[in-house]
């Protein structure tokens, strides 16, 4: 939360907003956080800067990818290994979620594990010749 945001978090349970789209964070029946309440935006809204996957590590998704596609990670092991992923862990406080991030690295491992097997087959359109 941003400084002027913090004396508006109340003691209960919040529910967030998976909606990509949708300008809201997190809510309870009488007050809401929206995207620019927060200091650091969460990685499921739409054109998310940074788009963070681990918060605990600052680790995005930008990084995992690179860490697919150019530096030869095949696993979550080389992944983390590589990106430093993980190494911080708090996520039921850093993580928008409150959960562990390790899922979302895994899919955005499969993700680029599939942009890369597009680029080396050529199939990928930004690498055509």
């Amino acid at each position: 939360m941003k400084s002027g945001n913090k004396d508006r978090v109340k003691d209960e349970n919040y529910g967030i907003c998976l909606e990509e789209n949708c300008d809201v964070v997190y809510f309870t029946a009488d007050t809401m956080f929206r995207r620019n309440d927060l200091k650091v935006d969460v990685w499921y809204k739409k054109d998310a800067d940074p788009k963070y996957i681990c918060y605990c590590s600052r680790v995005t998704e930008g990084q995992i990818v690179d860490a697919v596609v150019n530096r030869g990670a095949k696993s979550f092991k080389e992944v983390v290994g590589i990106t430093g992923a993980m190494k911080n862990c708090r996520c039921e406080e850093n993580n928008p979620l409150g959960k562990c991030c390790s899922p979302h690295i895994i899919e955005a491992i499969r993700l680029a594990l599939k942009k890369k097997a597009m680029k080396t087959s050529g199939t990928d359109k930004n690498n055509r010749p």
